[in-house]
């Protein structure tokens, strides 16, 4: 099952392809399936058909195959017809056609989905099998028929390890999820400490100006344009280490890509609202302590150290 953790991988031959020299076979994983899997998990079929009941033991061995595979080996080609087969005999590993082309499916989460192929459970029996279900109703409460079902035909089949999909998935992404909440408030903390420092460091250049603003009011000028002057130069510097820290991020981000999932390393919303977030600490950090000095007396203002 996806996120199951179960793989089965084993080389195979393309036809009219020549045999792949040694250390170079074409290896992929294999699954198998029964008619109604796809459908019940919500796999689409992207081209040609799933398996049906016809295909029996006796009849013509068939395969599916994910897109990658068929990136992999025919990517300007139809798939369907195309033929595959394992290594041996013909008698023991005949020649099995591709009859369908499933969506990719992901099986880790912290790795790219790779050539993959599905075999008929009729034609290729397992003695070990997940049963999956798709129901309207909540999952737990129909674990209990399902058993029932299952000891009907078999009273000595045990059913075990019965869990939904969510909570497989929850299993799957554990360590990762850990790992990204730890991530989280490491990244909040060290947000709020950026923009603490920042304000400080803005707050104290602004404070140092004070005489300098004194002089610029008892020479006429007005509160409004000395504010501004003073925002703007140190916005100049904040925008300047901005440049300097998102390339340094731009840099370091893709070490810690195996722990980001359904986001980049290097996301661009998530730089831009950091971003945000430090230039706004920069701004404040400017105005407030630039408004105050405009309200302060010239004289107070000149004598200030």
């Amino acid at each position: 099952m996806p996120l199951g953790g179960s793989n089965s991988s084993d080389e195979y031959l393309i036809e009219g392809e020549p045999k792949p020299a040694p250390g170079q076979e074409n290896v992929g994983r294999y699954r198998v399936a029964s008619p109604d899997y796809f459908r019940t998990m919500g796999i689409s079929i992207v081209r040609g058909r799933g398996f049906t009941d016809q295909d029996k033991a006796g009849a013509p061995p068939v395969v599916m195959v994910n897109e990658a595979f068929v990136r992999k080996h025919w990517p300007s080609q139809y798939p369907i017809g195309k033929r595959i087969r394992f290594y041996g005999s013909l008698e023991e590993a005949p020649w099995m056609e591709v009859v369908g082309v499933i969506a990719d499916v992901k099986h880790e989460l912290d790795l790219p989905v790779t050539p993959e192929y599905y075999l008929p459970h009729a034609q290729n029996p397992w003695n070990a099998m997940v049963l999956v279900a798709r129901t309207s109703v909540q999952p737990s409460a129909l674990a209990s028929a399902l058993r029932q079902q299952v000891l009907a035909i078999d009273k000595d089949q045990p059913v075990f390890d019965v869990k939904t999909m969510q909570e497989v998935r929850s299993i799957s992404v554990a360590v990762y999820s850990f790992s990204s909440v730890m991530l989280g408030i490491f990244a909040f903390v060290a947000l709020l400490l950026a923009s603490i420092g920042i304000y400080g460091v803005m707050a104290f250049a602004v404070t140092q100006r004070t005489q300098e603003i004194g002089i610029r009011i008892a020479l006429g000028a007005r509160s409004a344009d000395v504010l501004k002057l003073v925002v703007t130069h140190g916005m100049k510097l904040a925008l300047f280490g901005m440049v300097l820290g998102l390339g340094g991020s731009w840099a370091l981000t893709r070490f810690m890509e195996k722990l980001l999932f359904g986001v980049q390393a290097t996301d661009v919303l998530t730089f831009s609202v950091v971003s945000v977030c430090l230039l706004v600490a920069a701004f404040v950090a400017c105005y407030l302590p630039a408004r105050r000095a405009t309200k302060v007396d010239p004289l107070v203002a000149l004598r200030y150290e």
